[in-house]
């Protein structure tokens, strides 16, 4: 992969923005940063590009992740999948979530045709040994296989550390300690026969641990259902569904199984029945095996299930004694998990994402009610959000009931970043540096929402946390982008009433802190020689920007 000089790297922030809504005035950058210099000629190079492009962060990942929220975060992630690990899958990527789809039906489809190979494993000419089933669990294998191989190739992310671990040796590692067991014997095709008894005992038992690729399911689900907004009421009734369909169909094919192999149920369905379930089920036995088959496991299975009864049939050893009693209290667990599943969907909303919904809900009647143009709806739904990222918390009640030392260590937890990047607060005292963060206030910026206007009196500097911003001359000139860690307006904290030299407005949805004048100025007075280097910096930044101005007005009055 060939590697990005640190002159191109520093290009790479310059990207159009003109598809949030924001008329960029700069260059635009050449995406070849993005691609590892790949040229865009040729199809294969096309297709290598489109390959990369699939596998890096894609764009929507900002809406529901903590660390990527910004467009600058996103390229810088990019940037670094480009330049140190090439064609490693993103976890945030389009790539992932399409074969998260991929193996969501592929899980349903190889617990559903598991269940159905147990229950019709000696019935002859059932449909499970027919060249089109055997295709179908090929097909499954193949996929599984194929997950198995690119799961190598997956990074995953670090919730302590909050980053995406994309190095090969640690993707391993964290890959066999979670779920390669369960990934690889998914891949044991259904179909291998097996000669002896015992062959045939080992291969069921290992099928059965196939049930466990139910745990991949809840994670694929639930990662599918955030990248595509899924309310959380539709997200929980579809679990419990899926959840209760899937346990019915396989206890009943399993109690079905273990049954006949136990020796106690072959072959007696039910003959002296009167009802007509009954009697439709007789005559499918002789007409249909394999109608009969099914309706006889679904049916005892459930009563089984359901706790009402073991049919017709009592059992007959005490192993049979032992799977109804089994099957009995693992119906009761399931029923409790579902009972529990239901009253969080009905008591949910004490919950902070089920208050953002009701949240949401009100906020959408209130804007109906005041008749606001569809726009400003838009950019108020934006901005809510951005702001709780659909969770909903009184983040001021929270404060006020702990002591003064969690508030101090929780701002340097959240700013945390801030104070690794800007330079400003870099090698501050630990004193000034509590002191400081404690008097940010944080503000979010909607696209064009002006946050410095030339020309105007200044008393704030402003820390960019995540986010990118476009800088204007008094002129109306873009001269750059500021994006995550970068600071502004510190010229104001040093002059008193002095005059905004140039205008800063969002080009993306930001979040940035604010330091008032008043609280900077009672932080650094213990600290002169601080005060001396920021007035050093601020002298610098003034100059270039009225030297700025002035070039372009000369340049302005000379094409008049």
């Amino acid at each position: 992969m060939p590697k990005i000089s640190s002159q191109d790297k520093v290009l790479i922030k310059y990207t159009p923005f003109s598809k949030y809504g924001h008329d960029c005035t700069l260059e635009e950058v050449p995406e070849e940063f993005e691609y590892g210099n790949i040229p865009s000629k040729g199809c294969i190079n096309k297709c290598m590009r489109w390959i990369i492009r699939m596998c890096t962060v894609s764009e929507s990942s900002k809406m529901y992740t903590h660390h990527l929220r910004s467009y600058g975060a996103i390229c810088k992630e990019r940037q670094r999948q480009a330049i140190s690990y090439g064609f490693r899958i993103h976890p945030f990527s389009r790539a992932y979530l399409i074969w998260s789809f991929i193996l969501m039906f592929a899980i349903l489809a190889l617990i559903f045709c598991t269940s159905l190979d147990f229950l019709f494993y000696n019935t002859k000419n059932a449909f499970v040994f027919s060249i089109y089933w055997r295709i179908l669990e090929s097909l499954l294998t193949v996929i599984f296989i194929i997950n198995v191989m690119l799961s190598f190739f997956t990074g995953y992310y670090d919730e302590p550390k909050q980053e995406v671990i994309l190095e090969f040796k640690l993707v391993v590692l964290q890959y066999l300690k979670t779920s390669f067991f369960t990934d690889l014997l998914a891949c044991v095709p259904a179909n291998i026969g097996a000669s002896s008894k015992a062959g045939i005992i080992i291969l069921k038992v290992l099928h059965c641990f196939k049930y466990l690729m139910i745990i991949r399911f809840h994670k694929h689900f639930k990662y599918c259902a955030e990248i595509l907004d899924v309310n959380y009421y539709t997200y929980m009734i579809t679990l419990v569904i899926v959840n209760t369909l899937l346990y019915w169909h396989v206890l009943c094919c399993m109690l079905k199984f273990s049954r006949e192999r136990l020796g106690s149920f072959s072959n007696k369905i039910f003959l002296r029945s009167r009802t007509m379930f009954h009697i439709a089920e007789r005559e499918a036995s002789t007409d249909y095996p394999v109608l009969s088959t099914l309706l006889g496991a679904f049916y005892r299975g459930s009563l089984v299930v359901y706790n009402s009864s073991y049919g017709k049939v009592l059992p007959a050893t005490e192993a049979e004694i032992l799977l109804v009693w089994f099957g009995w209290y693992l119906s009761s667990l399931f029923f409790i998990y579902i009972l529990a599943m239901i009253m969080e969907i009905m008591k949910g909303k004490t919950s902070a994402s089920h208050k953002y919904v009701e949240m949401e809900r009100q906020l959408k009647d209130y804007m109906r009610h005041k008749q606001l143009p569809m726009q400003m709806r838009t950019r108020i739904l934006i901005y809510y959000e951005f702001r709780f990222q659909k969770s909903y918390f009184r983040e001021n009640e929270i404060l006020d009931t702990i002591s003064e030392q969690l508030r101090q260590e929780i701002n340097m937890h959240a700013c945390r970043k801030l104070v690794e990047n800007v330079i400003f607060f870099r090698n501050l005292p630990i004193n000034l540096l509590v002191r400081i963060i404690s008097c940010l206030r944080i503000e979010v910026y909607l696209v064009n929402d002006i946050i410095i206007k030339a020309n105007t009196p200044g008393t704030s500097m402003y820390f960019i946390s995540t986010g990118t911003v476009a800088i204007y001359t008094k002129s109306g000139k873009e001269i750059c982008h500021l994006e995550d860690g970068s600071h502004f307006g510190e010229i104001a904290l040093i002059i008193k009433d002095t005059l905004r030299t140039a205008s800063v407005i969002a080009v993306e949805v930001s979040e940035i802190y604010r330091l008032d004048q008043k609280d900077f100025v009672k932080a650094i007075n213990p600290y002169p020689d601080l005060l001396a280097n920021i007035q050093h910096i601020a002298a610098e930044r003034m100059e270039v920007a009225i030297m700025l101005d002035d070039y372009n007005k000369k340049e302005h009055s000379a094409k008049r």
